[in-house]
């Protein structure tokens, strides 16, 4: 009955845990308590075994009795005390079988001063070993699986990135191609409002180019935990000012207008990296409302931050989309209006949402605002003390 209790809570605790490390751990800990003994537990890498637990705390094994331990591990068959095979080792070595194979050994010290053990105590070893080996394949089937989930996604990931890149930059790039060709094949027949425009849509669509790789590298920092900030005393007002000109030299028809109070608090934060996470929140807006929406940024102060609210009266968001919608490649809603072509990559508040997240803060994205329309984008900064 007590060997029993052993063997239910010995198998509960190996249930619980899925990283084999932790399984290896708990496998030791808990076979030494039962038989009052140390207990070691190796695992096969690189086509041999390492020792990954032991109950005493244990850094290695003396070179005869690792060679035990393979030996069990290569056959199949237990290796070392009381066995046919190295007998001399101070240690019974068991072979951890699963249906996919060996997955390493589990050895008990058999020194002198530790008692022999009986048929009823090797049984219950005999079971703890098998247990410990089906905790054992969990573990790994668990862990392949992330493996193929991670493997899966990192593939969709970049077929994604591939489709959209080579969609959303081959149209600046003809319309580059197609301006600067013109200029080259007919320059001496156009007047000078015709080289202007032609000009002014080379710059266009090589600033919109610009944006695209920015967006990209800055996504590839993100994800890679690269992003560094340069933290300075910033003014929120200045940001959002020279966001709203650049929208209105870059064509936006929109009504965009900062409602930002005279006396909002400066900001510690990276200067540059804000002004890219409001200006794709601000570029998305405008990307994806018609020409007659209105766009207003404002402010609120607590004692726990400044929100920035970017809000439109534009068609609004969809609710099967507005949980994903700063998921990297996700479009916040079907274009409308003038800028019918640019959607973009998709990542401009998948980044948005990065730099915030870089700088303590938080962002959100509600849906409608006002009736059945509207979006409105809240950028959250936490205060941090006053400027010296």
């Amino acid at each position: 009955m007590r060997a029993t209790r052993r063997l239910y809570e010995f198998t509960r605790k190996l249930s619980a845990l899925a990283v084999l490390d932790d399984i290896a751990e708990a496998a030791a800990t808990e076979i030494n308590a039962s038989l009052g003994r140390p207990t070691v537990v190796l695992l096969e890498r690189n086509d041999d075994l390492e020792l990954r637990a032991a109950w005493p705390p244990e850094d290695a094994l003396e070179p005869a009795s690792m060679s035990a331990a393979r030996w069990a591990f290569a056959h199949g068959e237990p290796a070392g005390a009381d066995t046919a095979t190295l007998p001399t080792v101070p240690w019974l070595f068991l072979p951890l079988r699963t249906p996919r194979g060996r997955v390493g050994v589990l050895g008990t010290a058999q020194e002198e001063k530790f008692p022999v053990l009986d048929s009823e105590a090797r049984v219950l070893l005999d079971t703890l070993a098998e247990q410990t080996a089906a905790a054992l394949e969990r573990g790994a089937l668990a862990r392949d699986m992330v493996l193929a989930r991670s493997a899966a996604e990192t593939e969709r990931v970049r077929n994604t990135l591939l489709a959209s890149i080579s969609h959303d930059f081959r149209t600046p790039l003809a319309s580059i191609l197609g301006s600067a060709t013109s200029i080259i094949d007919y320059g001496d027949k156009l007047d000078e409002t015709g080289r202007t425009d032609l000009l002014g849509q080379i710059k266009q669509e090589a600033e919109n180019l610009d944006e695209m790789v920015r967006n990209l590298l800055a996504i590839t920092r993100i994800d890679a935990g690269g992003l560094e900030l340069r933290w300075d005393w910033i003014d929120l007002r200045d940001v959002v000012d020279r966001i709203v000109s650049s929208a209105r030299r870059r064509g936006a028809l929109q009504k965009i207008e900062s409602k930002l109070p005279a006396d909002l608090p400066l900001v510690r934060a990276d200067a540059s990296l804000v002004e890219q996470a409001i200006g794709n929140v601000v570029g998305n807006a405008i990307a994806h409302t018609p020409k007659e929406t209105q766009v207003a940024i404002d402010a609120e102060v607590t004692q726990e931050g400044i929100a920035v609210r970017i809000t439109d009266d534009g068609p609004g968001i969809t609710a099967d989309v507005l949980p994903r919608v700063f998921e990297k490649f996700v479009h916040a809603r079907s274009t409308t209006g003038q800028f019918e072509d640019a959607e973009g990559i998709g990542l401009g508040l998948a980044i948005a949402k990065g730099i915030m997240e870089a700088h303590g803060g938080s962002i959100a994205a509600g849906s409608p605002v006002d009736g059945s329309r509207g979006t409105r984008v809240t950028l959250n900064f936490p205060r941090r003390g006053t400027p010296s």
